[in-house]
C-alpha cells in the first residue's frame, strides 16, 4: 500500500471519528475524594479550587492538584462558591449549615438553616453572602456570618445568584417564581414562570438575568423585571449561564442538547442535541464553551462546534452526570467533576480579564465597554492561524 492510499485512509478515519484519541483532551489532573463530587467552582486564574462532596467534605485544592485543606461537614457538601483571588470559600450542606471559610482553611463562622442548603453565592470580596435552603428562605449574610436579611418564598429555595459588588440578588425557588432583590432585601420583581427553578444567573452589572426551569424553559429578564424573552427547550434545562456582559447566554439540557443565545433570546448555535447535558459554562468573552453530559466533558467554539472532548470514566454499563464544571475568568482553566474525581484542565492561552475594570461602580452602570474594548484588541491581534488537521496530515506524509 503506498503512501498517499495510507494518508488517505488515515484521513478518513479521523474525519468520521474512528481515531478519538486525536479529539481528546488531556487532564493535568484530578484528585479523588471518597464519594461523588456535587459542586466545583475556581478562581479567577485557576489557582484555587474548591469543592463539595457526598463524602460530606469541603476541599480545597491548588492548581497543581495538592489537598490544601479539607473540612468535614455533618452531612453532604452540597454547593460552593469562592472569591475570585480564593481569598474566601463559602460552602453549604445537607446539614442545614452555611460555612465560611479563609484560604488558610479556618473555619470562619457556620450559619444555621431550616433545612438543607442548595445553593451559595458571595460577593467578590466576600462581603456578601447569599443561600438558599430548603426550608423555603434565602439568607443574605455578612462577611461575619450575621444575618443582615431573610426573604421566604414558601418553597425550597433552589438556586441562587449575586452581582460581583453584592447590589443585586437573583434567587430561584420552586414555586415556580423569580425574585429580584437588593442589598438591603428590598423585592425589585417577582415573576411567575411555567416551571420550578433549576439554575439562574446573571450578568456583571445586574443588567441582565438568565433563569431556567426543570420543565425546559429559560428566560431572559432585565433587572427591571422585564421579561425579554421566554423559551421552550425541550423538557429539561439543567443549567444556564451568562458572560459578565450579558451578551451570551448557555444552557444545557438534560433531554440533550446546549444552548447559546443573545440576550434578546436569538437562538445563536445548538449543538450537542443527542447528548444529556447537565452543567455548562462559557468564558467571560463567550469564545469558549464548556459542557459535562455522562462521564464526558465537551468543548465548544463559539459557533457551536466541537473542539475537544473528555472521556472521563470508560464505563458503558455505569454512567454518571457531571453535575459541575466551571471556566476561569482568565479564560485558561476548566475544572469539572465526574463521580469521585475533580478533573483539572490548564491548556489554553490566558485571556487579561481586569476584574476591577469591569466591576460596576454604580447602579446601572454597564460593564459592554471594557469587554468591547478587550474583543476589539483581540481582533486587532489575532494570533497565527494553524494549520488544520487535514494539511498536517498531508505535510507529514508529504504529499502535495
Amino acid at each position: 500500500m503506498d503512501r498517499y492510499t495510507i494518508a488517505i485512509l488515515f484521513m478518513f478515519f479521523v474525519i468520521f471519528g474512528q481515531i478519538p484519541t486525536l479529539l481528546a483532551g488531556k487532564a493535568d489532573w484530578n484528585y479523588k475524594t471518597d464519594k461523588a463530587v456535587y459542586s466545583v467552582d475556581i478562581s479567577s486564574e485557576g489557582d484555587y479550587i474548591v469543592c463539595g462532596s457526598l463524602d460530606n467534605n469541603f476541599y480545597f485544592l491548588s492548581k497543581e492538584g495538592n489537598l490544601l485543606w479539607k473540612y468535614p461537614s455533618n452531612d453532604r457538601a452540597l454547593c460552593v462558591d469562592l472569591t475570585p483571588d480564593g481569598s474566601f470559600i463559602v460552602g453549604g450542606s445537607k446539614d442545614k449549615k452555611v460555612y465560611m471559610f479563609s484560604k488558610e482553611g479556618d473555619l470562619l463562622w457556620s450559619f444555621v438553616t431550616g433545612n438543607t442548603v442548595e445553593s451559595v453565592a458571595l460577593s467578590f470580596n466576600g462581603s456578601k453572602i447569599i443561600a438558599g435552603s430548603d426550608d423555603g428562605a434565602a439568607y443574605f449574610l455578612s462577611k461575619e456570618g450575621s444575618l443582615l436579611w431573610k426573604y421566604e418564598t414558601g418553597a425550597p429555595v433552589t438556586t441562587v445568584a449575586i452581582n460581583p459588588n453584592g447590589e443585586y440578588i437573583a434567587i430561584g425557588s420552586n414555586d415556580k417564581s423569580i425574585y429580584f432583590l437588593s442589598e438591603d432585601g428590598k423585592v425589585i420583581w417577582k415573576i411567575k414562570t411555567l416551571g420550578e427553578i433549576s439554575s439562574i444567573d446573571m450578568s456583571f452589572d445586574g443588567a441582565y438575568i438568565v433563569s431556567g426551569t426543570k420543565n425546559g424553559w429559560i428566560y431572559t429578564i432585565s433587572n427591571s423585571g422585564e421579561i425579554l424573552n421566554k423559551t421552550k427547550k425541550n423538557n429539561g434545562v439543567v443549567n444556564v449561564k451568562i458572560t459578565p456582559n450579558g451578551n451570551y447566554i448557555v444552557a444545557g439540557s438534560r433531554d440533550g442538547g446546549v444552548y447559546a443565545m443573545s440576550n434578546n433570546g436569538k437562538l445563536l448555535w445548538q449543538s450537542l442535541d443527542d447528548k444529556g447535558v447537565y452543567s455548562v459554562a462559557i468564558n467571560p468573552d463567550g469564545t469558549k464553551v464548556a459542557a459535562g453530559s455522562m462521564d464526558t466533558i465537551y468543548i465548544l467554539s463559539k459557533n457551536g462546534k466541537e473542539i475537544k472532548c473528555y472521556q472521563t470514566y470508560d464505563d458503558k454499563y455505569y454512567l454518571y452526570s457531571i453535575n459541575s464544571l466551571a471556566i476561569s475568568l482568565d479564560s485558561s482553566t476548566l475544572v469539572s467533576t465526574s463521580r469521585e474525581c475533580i478533573f483539572y484542565f490548564n491548556h489554553d492561552t490566558k485571556k487579561e480579564f481586569d476584574l476591577n475594570e469591569c466591576m460596576p461602580t454604580k447602579k446601572n452602570e454597564s460593564t459592554d465597554t471594557c469587554f468591547q474594548k478587550k474583543l476589539s484588541e483581540l481582533n486587532e491581534n489575532p494570533k497565527r492561524k494553524t494549520n488544520g488537521i487535514i494539511s498536517i496530515l498531508l505535510s507529514f506524509f508529504r504529499i502535495r
